[in-house]
């Protein structure tokens, strides 16, 4: 599946999104093609203008539609639509040609994933009509049960058996994420561990959750240790009582907070145990265990810089056993301490401060309005190829970050207009 952001402006793929039928609400109502419209454009307003949802969004369906975003984009799925605003009681324009109608979550979560616009239907009707439609558009289809995670594993396991799917784990991981890409990684994790349960294969790697966690710590761990930040009175990782924490590679954040909350309010130090997320070609093991490591080390050097100390108050103790048959399945892979307050260490005297990292660097060499004409010419013709050519452009002129260069970019393709 193509990424949000590659298929925003691809004129091809906009020709794939359905055009949706209202008639059986009224036949006075105009519905236009898919359109690409940047979000800059569109008033966009949950609390008053979505009168189909009495509380508005809810925060975590739109996470759930971030998510599944995230994956890819379906282009047999409907869009959002926008309708034209009337003018202004003294004639002008408004600067947001466009109001939404409805996909109010699924814009909110686009804007949150950092595309600029989306593909629209324009819709023109009266009032009553637009509202109804707005009603309708929540209505699911057709009423059907989703899938359970044994109804995927009962059709994978008859594909394994006819042999139309690879027994291989890689395979069968893959074939699931591009069949199901609105699942959580949870889910699909859990699915292929069934999957290879039932047809007698042993899974190269184990995956973790809090149930996950706690089996570990009942059946395998050698050691108790804690979890969720409950306190460890057992001294059977550390001598003092300290507050234990489980996270998953790129939580840590997360843990940090809330063991910076336990030290300020108990004066008492937490530790945390950490997992990878699915391990892929482009993402092995080792390599989310570094980045597990570097992750910690990161918070350290920039709360010592911030505040001027550094104070360890969260330890990051050792890994779950993940790669079976190569790791030990009854102890923690523990990190070298030494070895992690010496690049603490080393972290916080080389670190420095660059107030300029946002600002874009403008130099006079670059011709805005040739940079301008071609940019938005190849966004017409090759979209990906655009991306590429304004990322290029940014190195090429030292324009700062890719957001401040970007920005400076657009200011460029603007001239021409």
């Amino acid at each position: 599946m193509i990424k949000l952001k590659e298929a925003y402006g691809n004129d091809a793929i906009l020709k794939q999104f359905p055009k949706p039928n209202y008639s059986h609400i009224s036949t006075d109502i105009e519905i236009s093609n898919a359109k690409w419209i940047l979000f800059k454009d569109i008033f966009i307003d949950d609390d008053n203008g979505n009168p189909a949802r009495l509380h508005g969004q809810d925060p975590g369906h739109i996470e759930e539609l971030r998510y599944s975003f995230a994956n890819g984009v379906n282009t047999a799925q409907p869009i959002g639509a926008v309708k034209k605003r009337s003018l202004k009681s003294d004639g002008t324009s408004y600067p947001k040609p466009y109001e939404l109608v409805y996909a109010f979550g699924r814009t909110l979560a686009q804007i949150d994933s950092g595309v600029e616009g989306w593909a629209f239907n324009i819709i023109s009707a009266d009032q009553t009509v637009m509202e109804d439609i707005q009603s309708f558009e929540n209505e699911d289809t057709l009423p059907k049960a989703k899938n359970k995670e044994e109804d995927i594993v009962q059709i994978k396991v008859k594909q394994i058996e006819d042999g139309r799917l690879s027994k291989k784990e890689d395979v069968i991981l893959a074939n699931l994420k591009k069949t199901y890409p609105g699942r959580k990684k949870a889910s699909i994790n859990n699915i292929a561990a069934k999957i290879f349960k039932s047809i007698g294969v042993v899974a190269k790697y184990a995956y973790y959750q809090e149930s996950k966690v706690n089996l570990w710590r009942e059946n395998h761990a050698s050691i108790w240790f804690e979890v969720a930040g409950k306190l460890d009175r057992n001294k059977k990782l550390f001598d003092n009582e300290m507050h234990g924490f489980t996270s998953k590679i790129g939580g840590l954040y997360r843990t940090w907070y809330r063991a910076l909350n336990i030290k300020s309010e108990t004066g008492k130090n937490s530790y945390v145990n950490c997992f990878t997320d699915t391990v892929t070609k482009g993402s092995d093991l080792h390599q989310q265990r570094e980045h597990i490591k570097q992750e910690y080390i990161n918070l350290r050097v920039n709360y010592a810089v911030l505040y001027g100390k550094d104070i360890n108050f969260l330890t990051l103790n050792g890994l779950f056993p993940q790669e079976q048959k190569v790791d030990d399945w009854k102890n923690f892979i523990l990190f070298d301490q030494k070895e992690i307050e010496r690049l603490v260490k080393k972290g916080i005297r080389d670190h420095k401060v660059n107030p300029d990292l946002n600002k874009p660097k403008f130099i006079k060499t670059i011709d805005k309005l040739k940079v301008g004409k071609s940019l938005i010419k190849l966004k017409k013709v090759d979209f990906k190829k655009f991306s590429k050519v304004k990322h290029d452009l940014i190195k090429k002129y030292d324009l700062g970050s890719v957001a401040a260069g970007s920005k400076f970019l657009e200011r460029c393709m603007h001239l021409t207009k």
